[in-house]
């Protein structure tokens, strides 16, 4: 499944429109429309806000070819992903993880030195 059919699927699911996301995304809805076509692809902040919205996480978006939803109990809500993620996808979250755990620490120098 493309990325653009994984966004249309979770737009649909949750009853919004494209212009409604097209809207909270700042972008046109003609912009939005060539992402659920692959005739574009959003950005990577773009799509972490997509899927925020959506309430999704924004791997269900960028992992593996298959998204599908968990409708046991009638709840849309939950995703499943089927495949592994790439390398480099990991790779990424592994990197923005020791930039927050670098601010964290000098913020909490900075704390610190407040107290003195």
């Amino acid at each position: 499944m493309t990325l653009g059919e994984k966004l249309k699927k979770a737009r649909i699911n949750k009853n919004f429109t494209q212009e409604y996301l097209a809207e909270v995304l700042n972008v046109s809805q003609k912009t939005y429309s060539n992402f659920e076509n692959d005739k574009s692809k959003p950005d990577f902040h773009q799509v972490e806000d997509i899927a925020k919205v959506l309430e999704v996480s924004v791997l269900d978006f960028l992992s593996g070819d298959n998204i599908t939803i968990n409708s046991t109990n009638g709840d849309h809500s939950g995703f499943i992903y089927q495949n592994q993620l790439p390398e480099k996808l990991i790779e990424q979250y592994e990197q923005r993880l020791k930039d927050k755990d670098t601010e964290i620490a000098y913020l909490k120098q900075l704390l610190d030195k407040k107290k003195i």
